[in-house]
């Protein structure tokens, strides 16, 4: 695959966005507006600088050792598929673990949908991480698909009393949360258990017909919930503690209620909802309303997604293949449904934090990814739902497989997904950064064939001054900021390449020795930016990035590329400070390169 050298950031190109000219760095990305919406959907309001707009993409890595590629709207192909969510405004990435989701028998072949153990979450986070994004665990305590219909004990728990599962829970999550914080995963909220309607872990209602929690379930609750306290005094975290259902309009009130009586210690309540099951938006917003204002517990939707087409894209038939499949029609089937039918999500959560601020936390659209594969995939690597040795987990349980599958099957999901059967992103991707208002990326830019290396005075597009280093000064931390055009050496910057579509900024002011550094590597807004001796660090590489003819944004690899050189706090003064501030695309966080001959 050729290697992509730029990203276009759409900032007035591509599709025509770009953001208010009033907007100012360290402003309000929340309220700001758009010009122009790429899914077509309106902003939302009530919706804090950190709130969740998240996908759970468990399934990716098994969908790429099958073939899969992910693309951007215009059809140019991304490095890796974060790129692509990232650019579209997606901040959190929701990941299941099983205990063991592969056959007890030799060859040991996995259940299938991701194979999703420890390891595929350690190396699925790390890349979120990498990303910038933060991580939403979940745990469902069982070998494979946990919900309402099935809570299957893991294997190896198959003949454990409650008293032994309780240690089992809390030793596999606070086990499991260490080897994530220790492999690097930025991990801030943990699920203890999936749409645990009554029973989890092979205890409860399905098991024995009490389902007000009462009978072991939020004992196992609350064992997760200590395994959670206990890593973050360890490591100094806080991530949050997540419990999960599902028919929220229906038993969400009830369920809460129920965890209020048995007493559990846990932050958020969260719910699967899904428009074309579950009902209004209206209703699931004054029920989370509720639930906050009553319980004095966060909440958000860990699960949400709606269909852009009834069409299947391989044999496995899709969990909605017709409009007798789904029992609420409050939104077309089609892209711009679909993108609605996530924004109104999204509007419907942070309506909360109009009664209760802070306690609306943001929605997960699940498994965007999933389009379809190859079928002699399916098995191999885990790309469908299910394979033909999950129905051996399932006979631990019970006599006959009804739940789980003996042959290997495919995506019920394609149909659902918000990337089209080719893997290119649809327009319905980019309701993450258009319910805030902000520009999204939608295309890799141009081939590696063009190239910058050179060397360049570079002017900013806001005030016309140019970067230099203070007194031409040739020393470590010497301050990067901006004056009046003089062509001395102390405005001359060569750019090297460094690979990857990344660059060095050589400086003239110390005889292009040392290079254009972000102080500390640090990844905060408003970090200063400095000359430094070469190392070779993330906060040394930039990509330069073309945004229109002739203007580029300058992006930092510390950060991923999530932020850029800035001209702070909009300066048109001579010796103006350049820093770091995340990247929306106004003009004093536009560059012009001036070739020095």
């Amino acid at each position: 695959m050729i290697k992509k050298a730029f990203k276009k950031v759409v900032a007035g190109i591509m599709t025509g966005v770009t953001a208010v000219s009033l907007m100012m760095s360290g402003g309000n990305l929340e309220t700001a507006k758009a010009a122009t919406s790429v899914s077509g959907v309106s902003t939302v309001s009530n919706m804090p600088s950190d709130f969740a707009r998240g996908v759970d993409i468990s399934a990716v890595i098994a969908l790429e050792k099958s073939g899969a590629t992910y693309s951007y709207l215009d059809g140019t192909q991304a490095d890796d598929i974060f790129e692509i969510l990232s650019g579209a405004g997606v901040n959190y990435v929701r990941i299941r673990i099983w205990n063991n989701p592969y056959d007890s028998s030799s060859p040991y072949k996995g259940y299938g949908a991701g194979n999703c153990d420890l390891y595929n979450a350690k190396v699925l986070g790390k890349r979120a991480t990498d990303a910038g994004m933060k991580v939403f665990i979940d745990f469902h305590y069982s070998d494979f698909w946990a919900d309402p219909a099935k809570q299957f004990a893991p294997k190896a728990w198959a003949d454990y009393s409650l008293a032994y599962k309780k240690d089992a829970v809390y030793n596999f999550t606070y086990d499991s949360l260490k080897e994530l914080l220790d492999y690097g995963v930025d991990v801030g909220m943990v699920q203890i258990g999936n749409e645990t309607n009554g029973a989890m872990a092979g205890v409860g209602g399905l098991y024995d017909n009490v389902w007000d929690l009462s009978s072991g379930v939020a004992t196992l609750m609350q064992q997760g919930c200590y395994a959670v306290d206990d890593i973050n005094s360890a490591y100094g975290k806080s991530m949050l503690k997540v419990l999960h259902f599902t028919d929220f309009l229906e038993r969400g009130e009830w369920y809460a209620q129920c965890l209020a009586e048995q007493g559990v210690d846990y932050d958020v309540f969260a719910t699967s909802y899904y428009p074309m099951w579950h009902g209004s938006t209206s209703d699931l917003a004054d029920k989370l309303t509720y639930i906050a204002k009553t319980y004095d517990k966060k909440v958000m939707v860990a699960e949400t997604g709606y269909p852009y087409t009834f069409d299947n894209a391989d044999s496995e038939g899709n969990n909605i293949s017709s409009a007798d499949s789904m029992v609420c029609y409050d939104y077309e089937v089609s892209v711009s449904g679909q993108a609605q039918a996530l924004r109104d999500v999204f509007a419907a959560v942070a309506q909360v934090n109009s009664t209760k601020s802070g306690y609306g936390l943001g929605a997960f659209y699940w498994e965007p990814e999933w389009i379809a594969v190859d079928s002699s995939t399916w098995g191999t690597y885990g790309s469908g739902w299910a394979s033909s040795t999950s129905g051996n987990y399932e006979k631990l349980y019970s006599s006959s497989v009804s739940l789980y599958s003996t042959t290997d099957r495919g995506s019920s999901w394609d149909n659902m997904a918000l990337f089209d059967k080719n893997g290119n992103a649809m327009k319905s991707l980019y309701v993450f950064n258009d319910i805030r208002g902000v520009s999204s990326t939608t295309s890799s830019g141009i081939s590696s064939s063009s190239t910058l290396d050179g060397t360049y005075y570079i002017k900013s597009k806001y005030s016309g001054l140019y970067l230099d280093v203070a007194n031409g000064s040739s020393a470590n931390n010497a301050n990067v900021q901006q004056w009046t055009y003089n062509g001395c050496d102390a405005q001359k910057f060569k750019l090297v390449s460094a690979g990857d579509g990344y660059y060095y900024i050589y400086t003239g002011a110390s005889g292009y020795s040392k290079v254009v550094d972000v102080a500390g590597k640090s990844k905060a807004d408003g970090a200063n930016v400095l000359q430094y001796t070469y190392k070779g660090t993330s906060n040394q590489k930039f990509k330069v990035v073309e945004v229109s003819s002739g203007v580029y944004a300058i992006l930092t690899g510390t950060t991923s590329d999530s932020s850029c050189l800035d001209v702070y706090n909009w300066s048109s003064s001579a010796g103006g400070n350049i820093a770091q501030w995340t990247y929306w695309g106004g003009d004093c966080q536009l560059w012009i390169l001036e070739a020095t001959n």
